[in-house]
């Protein structure tokens, strides 16, 4: 009798809910106050805006080229206004929502695996927004990167 085929496992899907994502709710640069985001966030919609050169060469015979000269990350957060959450009552803070310059801008922490990423970044759009009677607030943020991240592993 031959011998079953053994059909090999599937390989598992990445879950999104496998990345910490953390921002910093306090403290200071040397002593920082790490919330985690995933208490009141339901989605992140993940975007790097590249900033391009396009270039045409003699050479090329009209064909283009284009180099990525840097970026931006971008992230939208949906969620729900969570009273008594850190990050929750961060991004609804009327000192944060109607704030400007430094009073927008921390940090956030993105941690996958032994894989971390830090960077400075702004706040856009803040302040839990309302809705039919019966529903929760809703959160609805964006965060743009400020510079270069750090980006490096932890045990």
């Amino acid at each position: 009798m031959p011998q079953p085929v053994i059909n090999p496992q599937p390989i598992p899907i990445e879950a999104n809910y496998k990345t910490l994502v953390e921002l910093q709710t306090g403290g200071d640069d040397s002593n920082p106050t790490w919330s985690d985001m995933g208490k009141c966030i339901e989605n992140v919609d993940h975007t790097f805006e590249e900033v391009t050169h396009d270039m045409s060469y003699y050479s090329d015979e009209g064909f283009g080229s284009t180099d990525v000269t840097g970026g931006q990350l971008v992230l939208a957060l949906e969620g729900k206004v969570k009273p008594g959450d850190a990050v929750s009552d961060y991004l609804t803070d009327p000192a944060k929502v109607y704030g400007f310059s430094e009073k927008r801008q921390t940090r956030i922490r993105l941690t996958r695996g032994n894989e971390q990423i830090i960077w400075n970044v702004t706040l856009l759009s803040l302040g839990g927004k309302m809705g039919a009677a019966t529903d929760p607030n809703t959160l609805s943020i964006e965060i743009k990167s400020n510079g270069k991240p750090s980006i490096g592993t932890v045990s």
